[in-house]
């Protein structure tokens, strides 16, 4: 698998320094579109990333690629040249995927030169959207992604229990009762810490973690969403059910922008606590902008999600 981000080599590699915005932007339930106009909107966004040349590095592939390079390998740990870096399985997962989430909104504004541009999220943890937002099924659309289960299609409730090592699947009957349990359980039973709701610690020079170092979102409903959209008739599930190809799904970015909120909410309206750890504050990781320029980014810097 050759999903090596374009090369830096060459080019000025700057820290980001975060700067007060003057715009305040909200992301949308991807069910409801909050209007049609984002939903033509975030349409034409990626219908421009797949018009950019493979090698510029905002196109729809080579951000698809970002996820794969930091999730299967692709990257050494900086001064442990034989140790894999990985984001998932810890307490990286959220930063890691916030910042992804936040240069990807920011290239679909330049490109759409909309600068109020914020994208959609899949609601699943409401009654009213646990099913694929019609907006990813239109055939036509650059939003659908052919690589998905044909069985769990709309009107099909999503299963947030799927394929879980917690608690297996779900009867279709009584789903939505059981995804909202699974939700209670996984932001409030299950994350009474910051190590039970983010992850296990990642330090450098430690190997990729098991499953087991999973926070309980990452767990369930991130990884069960990410296996009930996936083909089980691909070798891995693609394109959502495996790392190396989920992010190739348009859909994706709506299902971490979910999980994001989530982490929002478990802040903000729950009382969760981040880590003070200086190890995990100060880890970073590089992505291009907008500009296509790339940019060094730290944990500490995307604790806020206002700003």
């Amino acid at each position: 698998i050759n999903c090596c981000p374009t090369s830096p080599a060459g080019m000025e590699i700057t820290d980001y320094i975060p700067s007060p915005t003057a715009i305040t932007r909200v992301r949308w339930p991807a069910h409801t579109g909050n209007g049609r106009d984002n939903k033509v909107k975030y349409r034409k966004a990626v219908d421009l990333m797949k018009q950019l040349s493979a090698s510029d590095p905002r196109s729809f592939m080579q951000e698809a690629n970002v996820h794969c390079a930091y999730c299967n390998g692709g990257y050494d740990q900086e001064g442990y040249s034989n140790v894999r870096f990985q984001v998932h399985r810890s307490w990286l997962f959220f930063p890691f995927h916030r910042w992804y989430l936040y240069f990807y909104e920011r290239i679909c504004r330049k490109l759409l030169q909309d600068e109020t541009f914020a994208l959609p999220f899949w609601n699943y943890d409401s009654p009213s959207g646990m099913e694929i937002p019609t907006m990813f099924n239109d055939s036509s659309s650059s939003l659908y992604d052919r690589v998905r289960n044909q069985d769990h299609l709309p009107p099909v409730v999503v299963d947030l229990n799927w394929g879980s090592f917690l608690t297996g699947i779900s009867p279709e009957k009584n789903r939505i009762k059981y995804n909202l349990n699974l939700m209670y359980k996984q932001m409030i039973t299950n994350a009474t810490t910051p190590r039970l709701f983010f992850g296990q610690p990642y330090r450098a020079g430690d190997e990729t973690r098991t499953r087991c170092g999973s926070g309980s979102i990452e767990i369930a409903p991130h990884n069960t969403v990410h296996s009930w959209t996936g083909d089980p008739k691909q070798p891995f599930t693609e394109d959502m059910g495996t790392f190396y190809s989920a992010a190739r799904d348009p859909i994706f970015y709506a299902h971490h922008a979910n999980i994001d909120r989530l982490w929002s909410i478990w802040v903000n309206k729950l009382g969760g606590k981040v880590f003070s750890d200086p190890d995990w504050l100060d880890s970073s990781f590089m992505f291009y902008n907008e500009e296509a320029k790339p940019m060094i980014v730290k944990v500490k810097d995307c604790l806020d999600s206002t700003s």
